[in-house]
Formats: structure tokens, sequence, C-alpha cells
């Protein structure tokens, strides 16, 4: 498809009527200064027709898609990237706040540096403290001490902070494993290259796979803090018991599979980043 903007808006929601609308009304607020559309997709909600309506009669320019069924978050993006007309994607979720400035200072730092496939910004928690947002990549050990109460252990209680970076410098600009999907920038002609996102994961991991499969085929994943965004990120709790969550909580099962299927898809690989 031509390149009309410059960046494509995407953002995919389940569920998240209100945040949704209060997303898209913070972008236009942001008086972005470059040209960019946005494109919404509904996958399924229990109120997507009613969402469709809102956003049409008061963003009517926005490119909306309603799914008949929940296709998964992964297709779902992969659906609004395959429908934009745009030089770069950004991809936002539908609960997080755009600043004014965020997507010109992006795009101007991925022009710059061209061998970058993802851009991440800075994230912060409403209360303005800053949110962990980039990652070392998961493996099954980390997976296990971060769902279990084997993550209490001494020595476990050190890879999880490895695993997050806790002890990185959050206000420099710098290299890293995996950036979190809740806001990430990637050139639109990648998706030739490296590929679209990963649709064997519903709504996990894809991130993470995309991030592995861009420094496999040579591009760079960057964490952005010169840029920051707001972003509502409610973690599930880990108190919880590990067979309650598998047999009552439908969102953890889906982890759980996914969880499997990337590392099937990782197995016996190299990292791709040493």
């Amino acid at each position: 498809m031509q390149e009309k903007y410059t960046v494509a808006i995407t953002i995919v929601n389940y569920n998240t009527r209100e945040l949704s609308l209060y997303c898209i009304r913070k972008i236009y607020e942001a008086n972005i200064q470059l040209p960019f559309q946005i494109i919404f997709l509904d996958n399924a909600s229990s109120d997507g027709r009613q969402t469709i309506e809102d956003i049409q009669d008061e963003f009517p320019e926005v490119i909306t898609i309603l799914e008949d069924v929940n296709t998964g978050y992964t297709r779902g993006v992969n659906t609004c990237t395959k429908k934009a007309a745009a030089k770069y994607i950004f991809n936002l979720n539908s609960d997080t706040v755009l600043e004014p400035g965020v997507v010109e200072k992006m795009v101007e730092y991925m022009e710059n540096n061209p061998k970058v496939g993802l851009l991440g910004p800075q994230l912060l928690n409403m209360d303005g403290s800053v949110q962990e947002s980039c990652y070392r990549f998961v493996t099954p050990e980390i997976a296990l001490y971060r769902r279990t109460l084997l993550g209490h252990l001494p020595y476990a209680k050190k890879k999880l902070e490895d695993f997050v970076m806790k002890n990185m410098d959050w206000s420099t600009t710098q290299e890293v494993d995996w950036i979190l999907g809740a806001a990430i920038l990637f050139p639109k002609s990648l998706t030739e290259t490296v590929g679209h996102l990963d649709e064997d994961l519903f709504l996990y991991l894809s991130d993470t796979y995309y991030a592995w499969q861009m420094w496999e085929k040579g591009y760079k994943v960057v964490y952005f803090p010169e840029v920051k965004l707001y972003h509502y990120h409610r973690k599930s709790s880990r108190q919880q018991m590990f067979l309650k969550r598998i047999f009552c909580n439908k969102a953890y099962r889906i982890h759980i599979r996914d969880g499997i299927t990337y590392f099937r898809k990782i197995w016996r690989k190299p990292l791709p980043r040493s």
C-alpha cells in the first residue's frame, strides 16, 4: 500500500471502551506535527459495536474495524498494520496516554538510526514513577520463578531482578533484548523482511518474540526514554495459588499456552543478542 502518512497509530481494543476513547482523545490533543492516521480495531468486545459507533461519531476520520470474533491481540495488531498506509507503525495499547512531541521525536530517532527495528518509549505509572518496560529474554526458568512461589527464593530473586533489568539506568537510551508491546514503533517495511507479529501467539509474548526476530534479522531493539507515555498497567496478582489461576483465570490459561508456544519456537536456538 502506498505511503500516504508518516505514521499509523494502531489500537486494538477488547472491552476497554472508555480507555480507548480517552486514548484517542489524547492522541489528537498531542497535536502531532506529522501526517498520521489512526486505525482502531475492536476484537469482538461485549460492547464492540457501541464502541465503534462512539468513535465514528466523535472521530469520523479514524479507520475502524469491528471483528465478529476475538481473533487475538496479535492478529489484531497485524490486521491494523496491513491496513495502514504509513511508513511507520506506532502500536499503542488502549490504556496508554500519549504526550505532545512523542511521535515526532520517536520518528526522528528512527529516521536517524535505520538499523533500529523496534523503538519503545519510557513508560510511566499514573503516579509518574517509571514502569518496567524492557527486559532480558525470558527463559523457562524465569517463567517458573515469576509464576510460582519459587520466585521468593534468594537465588530466584536475583535472577528476576536481572530479568527486569532492575539496575539499569532508566534515563539512558540503550539497546535491550525486548520492550513491552504497550507502545512500540517500527517501520512497516520490516514486515516484508522480518514478518508480522507471530499469530501463533494469541495475546502474550508476541512482543517478546517480535524483538527476537528483529535481532535475528540484524535489527536493533532500543529503549528510548527521551520520550514518555503514561500506561495504566494492571498486573495480575502473583499471590494467587498456581492451580487456582490455571482453572479460574482464562487470561492466565492463555498466558500458559502462549508461553509453551513461545518456548517451542526458540527451543535450542542461540540467543539472537549476546
